[in-house]
């Protein structure tokens, strides 16, 4: 109880003297805000430095200035504390938990959307790593995506990407990891191109961790890609260009190039600053020579790997963090284990297995494995068989977790299985053909020979057949142009020759009258039919002139061009065509069209398939009957129908018609025919109803 006493009333002075040397002089800030302004960039500063006992000093420090009601200084402090206890995992994650909560509802009250989404984020990543916290993370994750949502700003949303990102990379959903990770790189390009973003080195560390992810997802080709792309980005930041380096060398290290990872793994030492003591560039060493060393355990050469690992140690000694010397000191046992120096590798696998517990679950079962070979190879059989039953049903929870991953996920496992299954035996084919080189030299420079040769026919027999064959796709395209050239123009002139035969026809049986018979008509009648054959030839002309003109632009292809059509105006020239017919057998013409009633369809179409919609009803219709044309419908659906007495024209008629073969029976044949084909090219529908016995009633639907 004494040591415990005296060692908290040293622990007090010591802080006592760290305070004050700390907290910098504020007197030269006139007002409380300046001074918590100049209090929070300084926990800035320690940050960059991972010096976070300091940062919780100058928080605490803060808390004694900071007015009750000042909520926005408040929230930042809340936040400095609760990020560094977060960093500090093993001595604070409750506390760190306490803090952010504290930081969301003071950000809250201070009404700082900014300061809200900020704590937010870093209250989802807590969350998510703490048992039993799983739903308060999902409640967190639907508050934020409904932000990302709402907001407006592209800045804001690219910081709540990430934090999205980072959520579902630890529920090890990569794929979806990566859509949101993804999404930030894609808005920061258009602020940086838009020039909203003045910074282009703000977007490297997005692409970076993008690369990293494919790069431990064993999809290297990606991880390459991406890699490149964040060195873009890069203009003057010595750390992103080290970092980059590093994470070549990694790619290059999952692809098994090993000369390649060796240029970037000279370009970080390179790039070492004896002068600076900040240098991120010896973290980066560090981690590539731990890289190295894995590499050379994977392939069984652990004399190799110890030579990284010398490396490694030498620089850790002085300038690796607890966490980076954490992972120097359990690579350093298992280069020992692989050289089964069994008694120097336990003390640094038990040193490292509290790390690992907390930080690397995958690393932990590995270790779990490799401390019960050590303590089996000593002799410490005990031992050594109660790390293997903490090892089995660890590693079976990683399979489950694993079978749950994505489809993308386990498609790049297989790839990578198979990748390494044929790596493995051209390794085989490698050796065998070293040893039977002496016997084959001969052989195989003969057999390469013939195969250049052959090779050389080949590919110029291939060449010339892919000309021939490209010169016969040429001309089927050609002929099938052709085709449906002399198909169109056949098309085209029978809708000409139908449409026009009957208002020509009467108008040659009403001249051929006169001509006959001038005795027959009065002079006022003659007047009449004068003007009526003018009119119906002054129409008629009109329809010659746009059915020429709508047939010059449809004469390579017969295609619709659906646009806006008052309707009214189609019907109206249809009837002026047809006047000669329609006074010829006494018919009236009840239309109920209304004016400026507009529909979306083919104009020149629309005048085929009313025309020869009337034709039909003109024909059967009876002598002094009544023919109705009327437009129903509601904004987006409406339905044109032309009602006449006479025999019947059913639906099941319709459908008889154009199912023969020969169709050139008159307008009920060949017209019909065309009805059905324009229909159906500009999306219309054709139909026939009979409302009594007598009366047919044909429908238009658009």
């Amino acid at each position: 109880m004494v040591k415990t006493l005296l060692s908290l009333l040293m622990l007090c002075a010591f802080s006592g003297i760290g305070h004050a040397q700390l907290i910098p002089d504020l007197k030269k800030y006139k007002t409380t805000t300046a001074k918590l302004e100049a209090l929070a960039t300084l926990c800035d500063t320690l940050y960059q430095r991972e010096e976070y006992d300091q940062v919780k000093t100058v928080s605490h420090y803060a808390y004694s200035i900071i007015p009750a009601n000042n909520y926005y200084y408040l929230s930042i402090f809340d936040f400095n504390l609760g990020v560094a206890f977060e960093y500090q995992r093993a001595r604070g994650a409750d506390s760190s938990l306490y803090y952010l909560e504290k930081s969301v509802a003071n950000a809250r009250k201070a009404k700082s959307p900014a300061r809200v989404r900020e704590a937010l984020s870093r209250l989802m990543y807590i969350n998510s790593n703490m048992a039993g916290r799983a739903a308060q993370s999902k409640e967190i994750l639907k508050e934020i995506l409904g932000i990302i949502d709402t907001t407006r700003s592209e800045k804001d949303k690219v910081k709540l990407y990430v934090a999205v990102s980072s959520y579902y990379s630890l529920l090890g959903q990569y794929e979806t990891q990566i859509k949101y990770l993804l999404a930030s790189i894609t808005s920061m390009k258009k602020l940086i191109e838009n020039g909203q973003i003045k910074d282009r080195e703000l977007i490297v560390a997005d692409i970076m961790n993008l690369s990293e992810l494919y790069i431990s997802l064993n999809q290297p080709e990606k991880g390459l890609y991406y890699s490149l792309e964040a060195r873009k980005y890069i203009v003057r930041n010595k750390t992103f260009l080290s970092h980059h380096y590093k994470d070549m060398t990694d790619v290059y290290l999952s692809m098994e190039n090993i000369e390649k990872a060796k240029v970037y793994y000279d370009s970080v030492a390179n790039m070492i600053d004896p002068t600076n003591r900040s240098d991120r560039s010896r973290s980066n060493k560090i981690s590539i020579d731990l890289g190295f060393a894995d590499y050379y355990l994977t392939k069984k050469q652990p004399d190799s790997a110890r030579i990284y690992m010398s490396r490694a140690n030498k620089l850790a000694e002085k300038w690796a963090n607890n966490y980076l010397m954490s992972q120097v000191t359990y690579m350093n046992g298992e280069v020992y284990m692989a050289q089964k120096e069994y008694q120097k590798a336990l003390p640094l696998l038990k040193a490292s297995e509290p790390f690992c517990k907390e930080w690397a679950r995958e690393i932990y079962v590995e270790l779990l494995r490799s401390l019960a070979k050590c303590y089996a190879g000593t002799g410490q059989w005990q031992l050594a068989n109660n790390y293997y039953e903490k090892y089995i049903p660890l590693r079976d929870s990683l399979y489950t977790e694993a079978s749950k991953k994505s489809i993308a996920d386990a498609e790049a496992l297989y790839q990578n299985k198979d990748k390494q299954q044929q790596i493995e035996i051209k390794n085989l084919q490698i050796d065998e053909a070293r040893q039977q080189r002496i016997w084959l030299i001969s052989g195989l420079s003969f057999l390469a020979s013939s195969l250049v040769l052959l090779g050389i026919i080949y590919r110029n027999k291939k060449k010339n057949a892919e000309i021939l064959d490209e010169k016969n796709r040429e001309m089927a395209k050609l002929i099938r142009e052709l085709e449906e050239a002399n198909l169109t123009k056949a098309k085209l002139f029978s809708i000409i020759s139908h449409d026009l035969r009957s208002p020509i026809s009467q108008v040659h049986q009403f001249l051929k009258l006169q001509q006959l018979n001038p005795k027959l008509l009065n002079e006022t009648q003659k007047a009449e039919l004068s003007d009526k054959i003018q009119l119906a030839t002054g129409s008629l002309l009109e329809t010659m002139e746009d059915l020429l003109l709508w047939s010059k632009t449809q004469i390579n292809q017969f295609k619709a061009d659906i646009q806006p059509v008052e309707v009214m105006q189609v019907t109206d020239q249809c009837l002026k065509l047809l006047q000669l017919n329609i006074e010829s057998k006494k018919i009236q013409i009840d239309n109920n069209i209304p004016g400026k009633l507009m529909v979306e369809t083919d104009p020149y179409y629309l005048q085929a398939i009313v025309r020869n919609l009337l034709q039909n009803a003109i024909k059967a219709a009876d002598e002094n009957s009544l023919i109705s044309l009327k437009l129903n419908g509601s904004e987006t659906y409406k339905i044109l129908s032309i009602e006449n007495t006479g025999p019947a024209f059913s639906q099941e008629t319709y459908q008889h018609i154009l199912s023969q073969k020969d169709g050139n029976q008159g307008l009920s044949g060949l017209g019909l025919r065309l009805v059905d084909e324009l229909s159906e090219k500009t999306g219309l529908k054709i139909r026939f109803e009979n409302p009594s016995e007598n009366v047919t009633r044909a429908l238009v639907e658009f």
